[in-house]
């Protein structure tokens, strides 16, 4: 018994060591939520752990009843401190999270404001303090408290020295002082600053060079510059960005070339020229593509510098460094409208360099290729996303007419979505003769491109064997929308197409966005007397917004093409196969040696999807079973 128990705990062991070892390689987002209601603490929060390769949610960790605010790692990953947002939170204080078994373990500094939370050097996290005015220094493994620093104002922010010598504290209303991180005494003090925000919880004021030469200080709409061997105000700027209930958030590029800048609940994003002193770009709001996500809460910047991480309330804006573009505004909350979970705050943390960037091959027009002026013609493409690798953010198609020294995007292509791969475009009505060229390019969500051209094609008026000009007409007969089917039926299409002299050629794709893209295909290459086609509709297959496309084709290379006039549904049909699951190691018989990690390897598998699985462990052969761990 004892050697069973032994093998058991040291299972475990390998269990969490492999579960930590996979969050420190693969990046990830934590992310603070509080949910909205007729009292926030009363609706509790929690924490969203958010794969940043794809942006789903992996899983979370329930923090209720506290409405957490912003979160602090250990240097190990394990262990979780979040502030609790003082303004809505009636016990104030800050939780204490296990990550590794997704729960709370403790309560800190009850009924006391707590500013925010920071990791030290020495791997102690230090913890501001309003009531009591200090600094509170907490061993994250026993949670004792194992020193404190007072100041005669509260302090509000805090950031390290990049050689972990100094701690820089603001203070409430304008002062900063300079301690040693080891001893805990003031070094100096920096009092010539504008005076900062009465009200606020702690944003994010504070910000180093990376060489830790210069320090940064916001106020409301001002950025003081000191460099930090004696002190001095070195320069000082008016931010265009604009902050309602704080000061202005600070965050340094990885090479320390740039400052970005923006309004902690706020308006607006500039960027300031660290060496040339100027700013040399401002974004005036949040709205991406049409889209807000709410203010801005936090920034942190990659380990690799490519994206600065915005966190917004419903959501994360991600900003390519490299290009000085904002590159996607995914959600992560439920909704991003009133009342929905609200975030407060992001960490990150693993290997952002990881992956591959995509690849993309254009596949149509093709070199030589004549598409007919004044008509619509597909481009299409295909990108490829390799293992382990960023979900692809979006896609832009532009058109050269000078056989590639110059390109200009096609309307309406400026930025397609994810999944598309392809795109209807009207060829304009010029004649041009081989010199027209199709680019189109790829971003994923770790700002890796990729693009591809298409040889030289033409666009030509009329067709020299037949002279036919007259596109193709088509509509579809069922289904038209509102209709409902179930998974694993037959879906039977019916449509009308016709031409002045004949249609050659048919293909059918499948939406389930609503017709914004038409990822899936049923059948290319139909011949041109079909008018009907059977789907046997997949058990996986399930959507509210599904729509069929029909692009017909005559021999002159006319087209037109139909959309199901409004979204039917498919909905899933009842799932009576169960799970397949087979354990491949260890192996029945096998010997296992006490003291020594096992490793269990199974293979599971199902005809639509497995949603969850334990792992049972028996010790009187296979009678009782006890769960050692659920995924």
């Amino acid at each position: 018994m004892i050697k069973q128990i032994l093998t058991l705990l040291l299972f475990l062991l390998l269990f969490f060591t492999s579960v930590q070892a996979q969050q420190e390689s693969n990046p990830l987002i934590y992310q603070t939520f509080i949910r909205d209601g007729p009292s926030n603490a009363d609706q509790g929060g929690y924490i969203s752990i958010v794969d940043a390769l794809t942006f789903k949610e992996l899983s979370q960790v329930e923090l209720f009843p506290s409405a957490p605010q912003r979160i602090e790692l250990t240097k190990d990953k394990r262990r979780a401190f979040v502030n609790n947002n003082p303004f809505v939170d009636d016990k104030k204080g800050m939780t204490v999270v296990d990550l590794e078994q997704r729960r709370v373990i403790g309560r800190l500094f009850d009924n006391i404001g707590v500013y925010g939370v920071k990791l030290s050097p020495t791997g102690m996290m230090w913890a501001l303090l309003d009531e009591p005015k200090e600094i509170s220094i907490i061993d994250p493994e026993t949670l004792r408290v194992m020193g404190r620093i007072a100041f005669s104002e509260s302090p509000r922010d805090l950031i390290f020295s990049p050689d972990g010598r100094r701690a820089y504290v603001s203070l409430f209303s304008k002062d900063v002082f300079i301690l040693d991180v080891l001893s805990g005494s003031r070094i100096a003090a920096i009092q010539d600053l504008p005076e900062r925000s009465k009200f606020q919880v702690r944003p994010q004021e504070l910000e180093l060079s990376p060489d830790g030469q210069l320090l940064f200080v916001g106020s409301n709409d001002t950025v003081s510059i000191f460099e930090t061997r004696l002190f001095k105000l070195v320069n000082r700027f008016k931010s265009p960005s604009t902050s309602a209930f704080g000061d202005l958030l600070l965050k340094t590029s990885l090479d320390g070339k740039f400052l970005y800048v923006t309004g902690y609940l706020g308006f607006g994003f500039s960027i300031y020229n660290v060496n040339a002193k100027e700013i040399v770009k401002t974004i005036s709001s949040f709205v991406f593509e049409g889209d807000s996500k709410g203010f801005a809460k936090k920034l942190e910047i990659s380990s690799d510098g490519q994206l600065l991480y915005l966190c917004q309330d419903y959501g994360v804006l991600l900003f390519d460094t490299t290009v000085n573009k904002f590159l996607s505004n995914p959600l992560t909350s439920t909704s991003s409208n009133f009342p929905s979970p609200f975030s407060g705050g992001i960490a990150l943390t693993g290997d952002f360099s990881i992956g591959q960037p995509p690849t993309l091959q254009t596949t149509a027009p093709a070199t030589n290729q004549q598409v007919m002026a004044g008509q619509a013609t597909t481009i299409k493409w295909q990108t490829t996303v390799a293992g382990q690798s960023y979900a692809i953010a979006s896609h832009m198609v532009e058109i050269s007419t000078d056989s590639g020294a110059t390109f200009a995007p096609i309307p309406g292509a400026e930025r397609l979505p994810a999944q598309a791969q392809e795109f209807i475009w009207q060829v304009p009505d010029v004649e041009l003769m081989n010199r027209v060229q199709i680019r189109v390019s790829t971003v994923d969500l770790g700002a890796r491109r990729a693009n591809s051209t298409t040889g030289n094609f033409s666009i030509v008026k009329g067709n020299g064997q037949t002279g036919d000009t007259q596109a193709p007409m088509v509509s579809f007969l069922s289904p038209k929308g509102g209709e409902r089917f179930t998974s694993g039926d037959s879906l039977q299409i019916s449509w009308m197409s016709s031409d002045n002299v004949a249609v050659t050629s048919q293909d059918l794709s499948l939406s389930t966005d609503g017709g914004t893209t038409f990822p899936i295909t049923l059948a290319n290459g139909l011949a041109g007397t079909t008018q009907s086609f059977s789907f046997p509709i997949p058990m996986t297959l399930q959507s509210e917004q599904t729509r069929l496309r029909l692009i017909v084709r005559d021999e002159a290379g006319n087209m037109a093409q139909t959309v199901t006039p409004s979204n039917f549904r498919i909905e899933l049909g009842a799932d009576t196969i169960a799970p397949l699951v087979t354990i491949s190691q260890p192996t029945a018989n096998q010997s296992l040696i006490a003291g020594q990690p096992i490793q269990v390897r199974w293979q599971s598998s199902d005809n639509r999807a497995v949603v969850s699985q334990a792992l049972l462990l028996s010790l009187d052969g296979g009678q009782t079973f006890t769960t050692i761990s659920s995924f």
